[in-house]
Parts: structure tokens; sequence; C-alpha cells
């Protein structure tokens, strides 16, 4: 994840071609016409095959030397066995940015026995020249009058920015929007993406003001899936992001790995994007419906839709959709119903689809919205037209794009029809409302909207508090698994996949175990009542074993045992059958426990998986040995909070048993998500656990059980969310009073802690802190400054408890926001009025500079107004060089953390 010279692409000073001839069809030639097309100002280069003096108009030259000047951005064209020593040639002559057009080096062979595309990879970083390639369509900047690519046609200028994998989905893309009156701020393909990556460009792209929202085609992620979720989860706090997503064809060149549980890796793209804050979208046509509602959507009040026809039949159709899409249909109010009912004919039954009826007139429909619009009961409108001779199209459009310029609430449009319709569906365009062909259409995009308004509100939910802290216990679990791959075993035993929950105060039934029949019987003895018996053997110690041979699971228990006879029957015919399967080397005894049923218990599959992509993922559905626990199983990343675990919870069909039989709704969910908090816990504290399964467990008016579970192991992967760095907490005593307190990182539990801390603060530290006199923040800002991603940037507070009353409070706080490339960070600092003078400065600031620092930052700076002496001071007493910046009118000051081994790091530091 770097943004290392990708200005040099997105803003060239000058442009090379290589391997262009005069041949029409010849790539180079494409791509050097479109530059000169597009009215690019640079200078222009090239060198031909062919030995051409001159091509497109541009001058040939034999060789780089001959150059007039070193080009900010070359273009490669060539053959693919030439690429390679072209990259060798540019770094050779300290070019730093290449994007290469030529397809096919991933399965063309090079004379090193290496493919063409991993000794072009080699060259590159032995030059550290930035690649944009191979095999993309090149890149197209409206604003900069650059087209560089091999595009057909250029695209028209606007404010979002495309990014792609493949080329001629690119191709058709630009095509549809060139039709659709749709412009682009920014527009490529990076093919193979040797080295610029996504998360490079959403990082590029994010910073560029002429961008209001991305777009995203993508087949798989290439690098490191923490990375990508960082570069979005940046990006969409600030713009709007859509991703369409295909699959990868399994031809044997790119390996597919579905997680263990998961009937598809698509389960854990898509919690990764929601994660992430951005939407989806499932085909290329909703990519275009979604993008084209999206960008013009205001801000969404709420999730309820209000449907105006001209027809019931129209109203049905939306309707349905809705129905399949789990939408939710307004309630209107008894002032709306009333007022509607002045307007529309007699027979309308005052609800919601609202017919208008086959006459309905232009001014019915702008009356309906406008009316509709004051209700509060309705967030959005959708208005179907079906043409008539009583509301022609255009007619009807023209009042509609009145009545909707009066309005706050978004209002979609559905003009049903071709030949009259069209221009209203034009006019509506060219008035920036949205607009569709068909009801399902128009529904389809809304239900983007309210997933885009979803995830954003889910990324920023205030989370209930939570802190888990049994250190001692967590240390136990660590030295389990250790113990366990010592003994070169993948998988515990089932006694130490029990032992392992109980260290994570998971609740489990008591297991008795024994290797022989007269073992269970004994032990049965003991126990009394029912009974249930589990063989256990080397084809379910593992987790999820059974979601390929349900079948199997039968042949492993014993269930429901009343009497000794019934133990000793089902025992000796349970180990039979197990003998025929299995040797004894391959199987591990039995494990007995007391049944547990009755009390109206539901049973819940949960555990953990891993991705080969996004590594650990929580699971949660419906359990048990007689359901498709696969088909309701939900994912996560973690690490979760009581927000995201209540999220998951509720997403399952497990959520509707629990919500229509429960006498305890809240004690049940709260039991269940303190459950996923812990595995979620569990998953970062153990990197090496593969897998872990829970199924059943019990859930009743007695609380929760674990009943069976395995775990496997493997070597360790983290996550590819950060989680909470709890390394960094250290308890201090305050200078003067000596008053105990933490320092540690921020977590989004601190939000109301925060708003109270901002609230103590006086006009004039928040005029020094912020450089201006402002309100109470938000809870969307409050939220973006305490829901952090620790990879990208840190907030560092000091918490105490409460002098008077419960809880804990915020005493100070230092944050630094570190750019993409870890060259430069920012920090701020502020502490309450009150304990000014308690050194609280000194520890925040001493503690950032460290943590800085190690994490190989090369530069600490911040600005101060010129008024504010104290933190001027003590920034002088830390080392900090302070300057006085008369364009600004503000005191820098700067730190120096490491020393840059970079030309490009040095340059980066004077800008």
């Amino acid at each position: 994840m770097s943004t290392k010279y990708l200005k040099r692409f997105f803003k060239p000073r000058s442009i090379a071609v290589f391997g262009a001839t005069a041949e029409s069809n010849n790539l180079g030639n494409i791509v050097l016409g479109n530059l000169i097309d597009s009215g690019f100002a640079g200078p222009l280069m090239a060198i031909g095959e062919d030995g051409d003096s001159c091509i497109a108009g541009v001058k040939c030259y034999d060789s780089l030397a001959s150059f007039p000047e070193v080009p900010d951005l070359a273009i490669i064209c060539a053959p693919a066995q030439q690429v390679a020593s072209w990259v060798r040639k540019l770094g050779a002559y300290q070019v730093k940015a290449a994007m290469i057009l030529t397809s096919g080096l991933a399965y063309l062979p090079s004379a090193t026995h290496k493919s063409v595309k991993d000794e072009v990879k080699d060259a590159a970083r032995s030059f550290g020249i930035r690649i944009l390639g191979p095999d993309c369509i090149g890149l197209l900047v409206p604003g900069s009058k650059m087209n560089a690519s091999s595009s057909h046609i250029n695209i028209k200028k606007g404010r979002v920015a495309y990014i792609g994998q493949s080329g001629l989905i690119g191709a058709a893309m630009i095509d549809w929007a060139n039709g659709q009156e749709v412009g682009f701020s920014h527009f490529l393909t990076l093919g193979d993406g040797i080295d610029v990556d996504v998360p490079s460009i959403i990082d590029y792209l994010a910073g560029e003001p002429t961008t209001h929202a991305i777009l995203l085609q993508m087949d798989r992620v290439i690098g490191t899936s923490r990375n990508f979720i960082s570069a979005l989860r940046a990006a969409s706090r600030n713009k709007l992001v859509l991703v369409l997503k295909s699959g990868v064809i399994n031809d044997g060149r790119i390996k597919v790995d579905v997680a263990d549980g998961l009937s598809n890796a698509d389960l854990a793209f898509d919690a990764a994007l929601k994660r992430a804050g951005v939407v989806r979208v499932e085909t290329s046509d909703h990519l275009f419906n979604a993008l084209e509602t999206l960008t013009r959507m205001k801000p969404m009040r709420g999730e309820r839709i209000a449907i105006v026809a001209n027809g019931m039949g129209p109203n049905a159709l939306a309707n349905d959709r809705l129905i399949r899409k789990q939408g939710q249909l307004s309630q209107l109010s008894p002032e709306t119903v009333k007022l509607l009912a002045d307007k529309l004919p007699g027979h309308w039954n005052g609800m919601n689809p609202i017919d208008l009826n086959v006459d309905a007139t232009p001014a019915q429909y702008a009356d309906a919205i406008s009316i509709l619009s004051k209700d509060p009961e309705v967030d959005v409108i959708l208005t179907i037209h079906a043409p008539t001779r009583f509301a022609p199209s255009v007619a009807t459009a023209t009042e509609v794009i009145k009545a909707v310029r009066k309005t706050p609430r978004n209002v979609l449009t559905c003009w049903m029809g071709r030949e009259t319709a069209i221009a209203a569906r034009n006019t509506c365009n060219s008035a920036g409302i949205t607009t569709f062909l068909t009801p399902e259409e128009a529904i389809d995009a809304f239900m983007y909207m309210v997933e885009y308004h979803r995830n954003q509100a889910v990324m920023r939910q205030t989370p209930a508090p939570y802190q888990l802290d049994n250190a001692p216990n967590r240390k136990r679990a660590y030295d389990l698994i250790q113990q366990a791959k010592e003994s070169d075993r993948d998988y515990l035993t089932h006694a130490e996949a029990c032992h392992l929950l109980d260290l994570y105060d998971i609740p489990t039934a008591n297991t008795h175990y024994a290797t022989d029949i007269s073992a269970i019987v004994d032990i049965a003895s003991q126990l009394g009542g029912s009974i249930a018996i589990k063989a256990l053997h080397e084809g379910n110690i593992y987790p999820f074993s059974y979601e390929k041979h349900e079948r199997m699971r039968w042949q492993d228990l014993a269930l429901d045992l009343y009497s000794i006879p019934e133990v000793r029957h089902s025992a000796t015919k349970l180990a039979y059958r197990v003998s025929e399967r299995y040797r004894s080397e391959q199987t591990f005894g039995f494990a007995i426990q007391q049944m547990k049923r009755g009390f109206q218990s539901l049973q819940i599959n949960l555990g953990i998986t891993r991705d080969a992509v996004f590594g650990p993922l929580i699971v949660f559905g419906v359990g048990g040995y007689v359901v498709d626990s696969m088909a309701d199983r939900k994912v996560m990343l973690p690490p979760l909070n009581s927000a995201l675990a209540y999220q998951l919870v509720k997403e399952s069909r497990a959520y509707k048993v629990i919500e229509e039989n429960s006498d305890w709704l809240e004690r049940d969910i709260k039991n269940l998500c303190d459950v996923l908090i812990k595995l979620s816990q569990l998953a970062i504290d153990l990197p090496e656990i593969k897998a872990l399964e829970i199924n059943p467990l019990l859930l009743n008016k007695r609380g929760i059980l674990v009943i069976d579970v395995c775990v496997s192991l493997a070597d360790p992967m983290l996550p590819a969310v950060s989680p909470y760095p709890e390394h960094l907490t250290e308890f201090i005593q305050l200078k003067k009073s000596g008053r105990p307190a933490v320092l540690r990182a921020i977590r989004g539990e601190d939000e109301p802690a925060h708003l109270e801390f901002y609230k103590q603060l006086s006009p004039e530290s928040i005029r020094l802190r912020y450089f201006y006199s402002r309100g109470v923040p938000t809870h969307q800002e409050l939220a973006n400054w305490t829901q952090i991603d620790y990879d990208r940037e840190m907030a560092l507070i000091v918490s105490a408890p409460k002098l008077e009353g419960e809880g804990v409070e915020t005493l100070g706080v230092v944050r630094a926001v570190t750019d993409a490339d870890n060259i430069k960070a920012e920090f701020s600092v502020v502490v309450r009025d009150d304990l000014q003078g308690e050194g609280l400065g000194v520890v925040l600031m001493e503690k950032v500079i460290e943590y800085c620092r190690a994490k190989g930052t090369l530069m600490l700076a911040g600005s101060t107004l010129p008024a504010n002496k104290g933190m001027q001071g003590l920034a002088r007493k830390l080392g900090f060089k302070n300057s006085y910046n008369p364009e600004e009118d503000v005191v820098d000051m700067k730190m120096m953390l490491n020393e840059p081994s970079e030309d490009w790091q040095r340059l980066r530091l004077q800008q």
C-alpha cells in the first residue's frame, strides 16, 4: 500500500511510448493517437519497432539516451518478450513510473525459466520503478486532458473514479457511460497488478478533491487483505465506494480456496465489504443503476419507501420486488392519508403503494410527491409512470422535476415503456434525477441505497462498553495451543477444546471421557438420568467435518439413554461402527454427557473459520444435528465489538426464532453477543487456530451452554482488520495530584466519554486545537474519532475513574494520522483545562513519539496557532523544531524520527 510515484501516472509532465509502429491497429499507435486526440499538453516521445521517424505525429527516437528529457511516465506496448528488457533500460535512466499494456506476460516463460511477469517484477523492484499493469487498458484522466489508453473512445469529465481489473469490462463501461452522459474523474484498469494495486490507487484517489465516488470492478484480491480493507474503509468514510466482483474461472491457473464451513468464498468477500462500509453490486446492470442512484443521492433519512404509480400493476411489480429484497414499505400517517384522499380518486384504499389511477394527471403526480415528502414516516419516494393520454410522459416528468426540486427527500423515477418514455427519462437525467426502465430496477437501486446506509451506520455505530480482562487465562490458552503443536498435532482433543472455551469464560457442558465400554457404563451409573455418548475419532475431531457427510454424524452419537442396559447396548454398537471405519490409533475414546434437553432450547452453531484471503472469520447461525447449518451461516471479520456482534446475530434466521420465542430476548441476545466477542478475542489472541466449531450451543431460559466443540490448528494467520493494540496500554499517575490513570489507545466504546471530554474544554482550548470556534461534534464525527483504523492512525487517551459517580472519563488525547507511505504523521494533542500542569501533555506526546518511531514513520509534524505558546514550548522541550509559516499563519513543529532510505522518501519530505 504505497502512493510512491503515483502522481507520475495521474499527472505526468511528459510521456514516452515504447513498441509503436505505423500500423493502424498497433497498440502503441492507438495509445499515441489517443494521447494526441485528448489534448495532452506535455511532451510526447516514442521508440518505434520498425525504425520509423514519426508515428501518429509524434517524433520517434533510436534509444532512451536520445530522448530530450527523462519522461515522467513510460507506456510499454512492445511484444511480451521485450518488456522486461525495456523495464531494465528505464530503470537505468531513472524513469520511475511505467504502464504496461502488453498482455500474456503471466503465462509466457522467459530465458531465466521464470514467467515474463515475474522477470518484469524483479527488474522493476531492483530499480524502484512503479509498474501499472501488465495487461491493462491504460489510464484516462479528463481533468489532465490525458487518454493514455487503448480505449476505442475517450471519456467525459465527471466526479466518479473507476478502478477495474478487467480491460474488456472497462471498455464496455466507457461505452455505456458515454451513452448515459456519465463522466469520470479517473479511469484505469490494473490487469495483473504486479506492483500498483487496488489499495494504492484507492489511497491516492481518496485524497483527490475531483473524485466524489469510487467504482471498483474486481475478480479477486491481489496483495494483502488488510491493506485492501484498510484502504476501502478509509475511502468510504468520505466517498461513496461501489464494488462489482465477479468470480474467478477455475481453469487451474488461479487457486480458489473456500473456508471450512462456508458454501462459497463470496461470503468472506461480502463480510469484508460490509466491514469496510462499501456496497457490493451483483451485476453490471446493477452497477450502472447503483452508480446513477448513489451519486445523485441526497442524505438518507431512513429506509422506508412510498411507491406511487398510475395503476396497481406497476405498483405490484415494485412491491413484490421490495418484499423479496426485504425492504420496508412506509406506513402513511393519518394526516398524509387525509391530504392524499382529497387529491385521489374516491376508491383509493388509503394505503401504500399509492394508486393514482389510470387517469392520473401530471399535476396529481406532483401533488403526491409534495404531500409524501412532508410525511415523517416516508424516507424515499418512488414514482412509476406508464404512458397514457391523460399523463404524457414528458409532461409528467416536467411536473415531477418541479416537485422533486422542492423536497429534501430522495425521489426515484421509473418511466415504463420505450417510444414515449425515452424523452421523459432523458429529461430527468438532464435534471439530475435518477430514473429507471422498470419498477424492479428502481427497487434494486433503492435497496443499494439502503445497504449503503446500513453499512455506514454499522461502521459508525457506538458499541456498548465491553472489556475482556483475563490475561492469566489467555496465557494458559496460549500454552495449551503450544503444547498441542509440540505434540505434532493439528487439532485439540475434545477435552482440550472444552478447556479452551472455559479459559475464555464460555460455559461448556460437563463432559466425561472413557476409552472402553465398561468405563462408559461406570460413568453413566455415576451421572444418572439420560445419557449421551459421542465416539471420538480422526473423522470428527476437526471442525465442520460433518458438512459434506451429514448422515455420518448419527453414526458417532447415541442419545437419550435412560438405563444402564441401554447404555451398554448403544455403546457396544457405537464402538463396533467406529471400528469398522477407523483403526485403533485413529480413535480417541468416547465423550459422555448428561442429556441437555427441554427448557425450550434453541440450538446454535457458531465458531471460527479461516479464509485464504481475509484470514479468521467469526461464523454464526442455526445449529443442531438435524438442520442444514451451512444454509444459515453468517460471517463477520474479527475483531468484534458489541455492535458488530449484534449485527451478526440479527442477520441470521436464528434471530427471528429467538425474537418470536424468547421471554428474555435482551438477555439471550446479549449472551450470544458475549460469546461471539469472546470467540473474536480468541481468534486474535491465538492466530494458530484454523477453525473452531461449536455445534450445538444450547440457548434456553437457563442461559447458554456449549454441548460440543472442535478445534483445528495451522500456521498463524493475522486478521484482515487491525485489532485493538493492547500492548500500548500502561498505568500512570498524574504529576501533581497522584491520581491513577490509564494511558491507552482509544476504542469505539469511548465515544460517550469523548463527548463529555469535549464539552469540558473551554472555548479557547477548542480554538487553539481546531484553529476556529466550533460547536459540539456530531455522532458521525465522534465515531470517526473513536472507531479508528489502527494501521493508519493512532489516538492515545488518558482515562481514569470518575472522581464522583460511576464510570470513567477522558482526561487528554493525542492523535497521529500517518500517510499511506508512512513518511509523515500529523499530530494533535489536547488536555482538559482543569488538568493543566498535571504533566499529561508530556506523557501523551512522549507516547506518540515512541509509537511513531517504532512504526518506522520518518517525521512527526504538527501545527499550532502563534498564540499557543504552551504547545510551542512543549514541542521545543521534546525536541521538535519550530518555525513560523507565514502563508498559513501557524507555527509548524517537526521532528525527524527515522532517516529516509530512498530518494523518493527524501523528495516527499521536502514537499
